[in-house]
């Protein structure tokens, strides 16, 4: 950590214009989140799964054996796609007779094919402070014994519900697959807050003699960046003390 302060401050100083006024380390609280989701899969619906679709729509179909006298194709392949078909929930058999699903009837209308996957699991990390989800974040450093205390200023708890896990997931989690379908998540299926992991933070207070103004830089480790939101949040509330401090000191 004492490595990357200096090397940090190193970078900042490299600005003649600029003074180090104060440094310090504090740590910023992020809760980890276990989330269980769900991805559908989409693609264009081939020709053949759609006229069958069509025929349980206008015709009665008892067996595949029907669908393979009328659509001309071997027997075993309609029968490989009515499980398929059933499994998506595209088609259910009532009475004996093959009818449309809800979900059928959509997909006949839109052309697009999707096939829910199997349920998949991830962890999101929460910071109240910025009010926001990450989807990666780097282990803690090793600092040295003493502990760090939190970020100073209050911090407001929001809701966490699965609308918002869903936004997340669909920024970090949709794409196109090998075959170039795109799959894309549909449901947040649960979640577990764990661990309220300790993230350290290095924060500089800086003057600019030029343009006569004190500013914050905070270095996030879990992100590894300068961390804009937190220096924000700073200046707003102690740029004004910051200057009545230095200026009774110079």
């Amino acid at each position: 950590m004492d490595k990357l302060k200096k090397q940090l401050r190193s970078t900042l100083l490299e600005n003649p214009a600029i003074e180090m006024k104060e440094s310090s380390i504090w740590y910023l609280p992020v809760t980890t989140y276990d989330v269980a989701f769900t991805r559908v899969k989409r693609s264009k619906m081939d020709i053949l799964m759609k006229m069958m679709l069509l025929t349980f729509e206008q015709t009665t179909i008892r067996r595949a054996a029907n669908l393979s006298e009328l659509l001309l194709v071997e027997e075993l392949f309609i029968e490989d796609l009515l499980i398929k078909m059933q499994r998506m929930g595209l088609i259910r058999l009532e009475r004996e007779v093959y009818q449309l699903t809800l979900k059928g009837e959509a997909q006949i209308q839109t052309g697009i094919m999707e096939e829910e996957l199997d349920v998949e699991s991830t962890h999101l990390f929460y910071s109240p402070v910025h009010d926001q989800f990450w989807a990666e974040l780097s282990e803690p450093s090793q600092v040295e014994k003493e502990e760090l205390e939190p970020f100073r200023y209050k911090i407001e708890l929001n809701e966490v519900n699965t609308d918002r896990l869903l936004e997340v997931l669909a920024e970090t989690e949709n794409r196109l697959d090998e075959d170039g379908f795109q799959t894309v998540v549909a449901d947040v299926n649960s979640y577990d807050q764990q661990e309220v992991a300790q993230i350290p933070c290095i924060e500089f207070q800086l003057y600019n003699k030029e343009k006569d103004i004190f500013f914050a830089r905070v270095w996030n480790t879990g992100l590894k960046r300068w961390d804009d939101i937190l220096e924000q949040q700073i200046d707003e509330k102690d740029r004004l003390e910051w200057r009545e401090k230095w200026a009774e000191n110079s």
